[in-house]
């Protein structure tokens, strides 16, 4: 009786080691994510307000600080708050088109769309000057396991480019990840995507719907044109007749 005795005492301290091992980790990871989850979603919320606005080119205050010779930049997120609430409507598509639901934080207080859609609009003297949209989709760059997420602003004839800003990826840096950087992103303004946009390899893009690829990054460049393309074709089917 006494051996039986033992041998459950061993059982039931092994056990609570175990569960006390398991719990303390994911009692770890629980606060971290409640701790840190507003802040990633507020992060993400300024970066899409601020994708916005710059490629509308619409000017928020930022703040430039210089330590040991080098320029750090922070944002006034109160002031790119209000400067989005005052020139950017958002609003639901008034028809509905089937997407992947966006990776980002969407307008604070705006309700959601079917899929979590959103278009993004500036009026400017009572002139439409552009329709924006984020979309977000797997496996279209060299990380195929990853989700690429860009803002998409369109003219109002909703055939010319006014622009891109990257606001997620997982390229490799120095490769695919200069999507990020300006030369690349610059390229796309002004670009016809009727009937499709083209990233050219080998030569040097000349018509009205071609950029340059990045060199050495040829999956994420033709990932990029597929994204565009795809994202584009929905956005068209979406609209139906609606003329803005």
């Amino acid at each position: 009786m006494r051996k039986y005795r033992e041998e459950l005492k061993t059982i039931i301290y092994r056990v609570a080691s175990i569960l006390l091992i398991t719990f303390l980790p994911c009692a770890g990871l629980l606060m971290v994510y409640v701790f840190t989850a507003p802040r990633i979603a507020e992060y993400y919320d300024i970066k899409e307000k601020r994708a916005v606005l710059d490629i509308f080119n619409i000017p928020y205050r930022v703040r430039e600080q210089s330590i040991a010779g080098f320029t750090f930049k922070s944002f006034d997120k109160k002031d790119i708050r209000d400067v989005f609430r005052k020139n950017i409507t958002v609003e639901e598509p008034k028809v509905a088109w089937e997407v992947q639901p966006a990776g980002t934080q969407t307008a604070e207080g705006q309700p959601k769309g079917k899929g979590g859609k959103k278009l993004y609009k500036y009026m400017k003297d009572g002139t439409l000057q552009g329709i924006g949209f984020v979309e977000s989709k797997m496996g279209y760059g060299y990380n195929k396991s990853s989700t690429i997420s860009l803002f998409i602003c369109v003219e109002p004839d909703l055939e010319t480019l006014k622009g891109i800003e990257v606001l997620d990826h997982s390229e490799t840096p120095g490769l695919g990840g200069r999507i990020t950087e300006e030369s690349f992103k610059s390229q796309f303004a002004g670009k016809k995507v009727r009937p499709k946009i083209l990233v050219v390899r080998g030569k040097k893009a000349e018509g009205v719907n071609e950029v340059d690829a990045i060199t050495g990054a040829t999956n994420t460049s033709r990932g990029i044109e597929a994204f565009l393309n795809d994202a584009m074709k929905e956005f068209w089917e979406g609209q139906g007749d609606i003329t803005w």
